[in-house]
């Protein structure tokens, strides 16, 4: 397997140099009836090859947003089974029912592949390339194999590889420029974003705004060759007629004294939209250069901008624009990111992983991606303070979670408002859980 994605990788590098090239000389030649790639004589695999070129822009910033918080998150393996005492699992949404039924796996072949998937990639790498792929093509494919060191995962583009029939019967995998490899059903683990109108389908967020992207790429195309190309004076000053009826030809010292004089009277913040006056030397002053309010540059990038980032569920604070923001509202556009964007995702990921688990092992493992958890350190420390006040926590659990400070001696037994000890930190049935982790 190895060997096989070693030629193929070295095939993909020529290619993005190819279409690389290819988009930056007509960047609005694929944009076909209002969509991205969507010509008829175009196959499926092209489309898909395409979507990636658009991995730049406004789209890039909102796809980056969300697959390096994805990224970040850790996935847990657990089977049916008596949980441990005291613990507490954090699940997504549609697995909270099992959560008093779930036994965690802390050690697996699959969670060692996850760590370490394969000989040129880490897990953040993995998941980065796979939920990108989801954003910009609808789909996200991992090719899972027997190695000498145990499990080896490989992200394959969705333009690499189709299916052998409808209901997924088999793979097809064809990397440009290698022969095709079939591969079983369960050698891969299939995400896709899914299409209403067609169940075998998928959409992605790009090609639901394809106009938009498409617009906003001329748009900054327009403006760089705008400032490449462009000769840009902001003025045509044109010169009287001598009493002959004949208009002088100027040298060049005589052009720069004119061109100083008008600079030192009207140059300047100070002297905006002061009147220029003519007279018998200067017969006219013509307006050459188009304003960008007149272009309408910032207007229409703006407008392009807010449809790009909502339809990939992103907002300005948390792609980084925090101008005009405070900490209320950063707190309320996390919360927003982390429910309706980064959750639905972890939950398709999830759901996608634990059916590739049950048809690997052939027992009834359940996986997840742990959801997203807001990060608001003011309520953290409001929290951390209440359950020091009721005894929920030790002194030296206080110092380490929110003081960064050493432990004291004796400062792990457990008190009650009044100083009164409660218990130690050993007893089982005193374990609670703050913040999504669980504490002894």
């Amino acid at each position: 397997m190895s060997n096989y994605l070693d030629n193929a990788f070295s095939e993909a590098s020529t290619m993005y140099g190819h279409a690389k090239a290819a988009a930056a000389s007509s960047p609005g030649a694929m944009l076909t009836s209002g969509t991205i790639g969507m010509s008829l004589n175009q196959s499926k695999l092209s489309r898909h090859s395409e979507q990636y070129r658009h991995f730049r822009g406004w789209t890039f910033v909102a796809v980056r947003a969300i697959a390096s918080r994805i990224a970040g998150q850790d996935i847990c393996l657990a089977k049916l089974g008596e949980r441990p005492k005291g613990k507490k699992l954090f699940l997504p949404n549609s697995l909270k029912s099992l959560g008093d039924k779930l036994a965690p796996i802390e050690n697996h072949e699959f969670l060692d592949a996850l760590c370490d998937p394969n000989p040129i990639m880490v897990k953040w790498s993995l998941m980065f390339s796979t939920v990108a792929s989801m954003l910009l093509t609808g789909r996200g494919y991992w090719w899972v194999s027997e190695a000498e060191k145990g499990l080896e995962i490989w992200p394959i583009p969705s333009h690499w590889i189709e299916p052998s029939d409808a209901m997924r019967g088999g793979w097809k995998l064809k990397p440009t420029g290698l022969e095709e490899h079939e591969l079983p059903p369960e050698a891969i683990i299939a995400y896709s974003f899914p299409d209403p109108s067609n169940p075998f389908g998928a959409v992605s967020p790009l090609q639901s705004q394809a106009l938009a992207v498409a617009t906003d790429e001329e748009i900054q195309h327009a403006q760089h060759r705008a400032f490449l190309n462009g000769i840009n004076p902001g003025l045509l000053v044109r010169v009287g007629k001598n009493d002959q009826g004949i208009r002088p030809t100027l040298n060049g010292g005589q052009r720069q004294e004119i061109i100083s004089a008008i600079l030192k009277q009207y140059g300047g913040t100070v002297n905006r939209q002061n009147p220029l006056i003519v007279d018998g030397m200067i017969e006219g002053v013509e307006k050459l250069t188009t304003s960008p309010q007149e272009m309408d540059f910032l207007s229409s990038g703006n407008q392009t901008k807010s449809r790009i980032l909502q339809a990939f569920g992103v907002n300005p604070i948390v792609v980084g624009e925090i101008e005009g923001a405070n900490r209320a509202s950063a707190v309320v556009a996390e919360q927003n990111f982390c429910s309706e964007t980064i959750g639905p995702i972890c939950e398709l990921m999830s759901q996608s992983l634990t059916r590739w688990c049950r048809l690997w092992y052939g027992q009834k493992l359940t996986a997840w991606v742990e959801p997203c958890r807001v990060h608001d350190p003011e309520q953290k420390l409001k929290e951390w303070q209440t359950a020091r006040a009721a005894g929920d926590v030790t002194t030296n659990e206080f110092r380490a979670n929110v003081l960064n400070l050493e432990p004291l001696a004796g400062g792990d037994v457990r008190t009650d408002s009044l100083g009164n000890p409660l218990g130690t930190e050993t007893e089982p049935e005193k374990t609670f859980r703050l913040n999504g982790h669980a504490r002894v």
